[in-house]
Order: C-alpha cells, then sequence, then structure tokens
C-alpha cells in the first residue's frame, strides 16, 4: 500500500520560486535609492563642470561612478538597475545626439560592465553576502580595476561611433579612469563620514 502524502508537506521548488513575487518591496526600495542617489550626485557634479570637464562625457571627477559602485557593492543587480535607469535618463543631457538604441546601449554596458568587475573580485576575495573583511585597499584595488576597464571601453565605444577620434582615444580613457576614480574616493569619503557620525566609536 503506497505511503499516505502529507498535507503539510513543504512545497517543492519550483511552487516557492513561482509563488514568489519578482521584485519584493525591498528590491524596489533598493532600485529608487540607487536612482535617486545617482541622479543627485550627477546634479551636484554638473556644479563642477565648469572645473573638472575634460571632454565630452568625461570629467575629472565623477561623483556617479562612486554612487554606481556602493550601490553594486550593497544592492548588488538592484543597485545596477537603478543606477543603469538613471544614467539613461541623463544621457540626453550630455550626448544629446546620440541616437536611443545607443543611449541603452551605453547605460546597460557601463553598467553591467562595474557590476561584473564587481562580483567576479568579490568572489575572487571570497567575501560573504555581507562583504565582511572587506578591507580599505581590496575597495581601492576594485575601483582601480573597474575604472581602467571602464575608461578604455566606454571611449572605445565613443570612438567606434564616430564620437571620439583616434588621436584622442587613449587620453579620453585614462582622464575617465581618473575622473571616475577620484569621484569613488570622494564618495567613500563622504560615505566613511556618515557612518562615522551615526555610528560613533564608543571609548
Amino acid at each position: 500500500m503506497p505511503p499516505e502524502t502529507s498535507a503539510h508537506m513543504p512545497p517543492s521548488p519550483d511552487t516557492a520560486l513561482t509563488s514568489r513575487p519578482p521584485l519584493t518591496a525591498p528590491d524596489l526600495g533598493l532600485i529608487a535609492l540607487s536612482f535617486t542617489l545617482y541622479w543627485l550626485a550627477y546634479e551636484c557634479n554638473e556644479w563642477l563642470d565648469s572645473y573638472a570637464l575634460y571632454a565630452q562625457g568625461v570629467s575629472l571627477i565623477f561623483l556617479p561612478a562612486g554612487i554606481k559602485l556602493v550601490m553594486l557593492m550593497i544592492a548588488d543587480w538592484r543597485g545596477a538597475l537603478g543606477c543603469g535607469l538613471a544614467l539613461f535618463s541623463l544621457l540626453p543631457r550630455f550626448w544629446p545626439g546620440l541616437e536611443l538604441p545607443w543611449q541603452l546601449g551605453y547605460a546597460t554596458l557601463s553598467v553591467c560592465m562595474t557590476w561584473l568587475v564587481v562580483s567576479w573580485m568579490l568572489r575572487r576575495k571570497a567575501l560573504g553576502s555581507a562583504l565582511e573583511g572587506l578591507s580599505f585597499w581590496d575597495i581601492v584595488q576594485i575601483d582601480a580595476f573597474n575604472t581602467m576597464l571602464h575608461g578604455v571601453v566606454m571611449n572605445s565605444l565613443f570612438w567606434s561611433l564616430g564620437l571620439r577620434s583616434s588621436e584622442a582615444l587613449w587620453s579620453s580613457a585614462l582622464a575617465m579612469a581618473l575622473g571616475d576614480f577620484l569621484g569613488t574616493g570622494v564618495v567613500m569619503l563622504l560615505v566613511l563620514a556618515a557612518a562615522r557620525f551615526l555610528v560613533p566609536t564608543t571609548r
């Protein structure tokens, strides 16, 4: 006689997956937070353009790069989606002549590249889901590798679209890498200052 099935058996993995909503409230909150912080950082960065703008699409200090790195590290794909949507919404302001498909490609490539770099380097350092053991120098290494790769790839895209000359390709790539690196440094200092203010050390 076959064993009776219990009415209280846990649902199968397939059932659990299908019953979970694709986006939870915390997911939407992190996406919205990433979008808002990236957008605000860009607004602040425009005040620096008269001093730091190197070429079209390249600033010698770019604060949104720091927001993107921080949100990708703490919010993973939700940070990537929020920052990507913000970048896509801002593109017409600094590349007004870029066609819509290329705007979408630009935003996707920029964010996904950083996401892949961050994911790979965090796995390589065998950090936990809460980033326990992450040191200041780990962040510097991740930022340096990401900004160099991002600068070369994005300016190569500009060159392939005829938006950057061959002569200006490498200088613009290095300038973008420097701007992203410095912008991330400023954001990280602000994060550390806020953390010290909100969680004061006990003596």
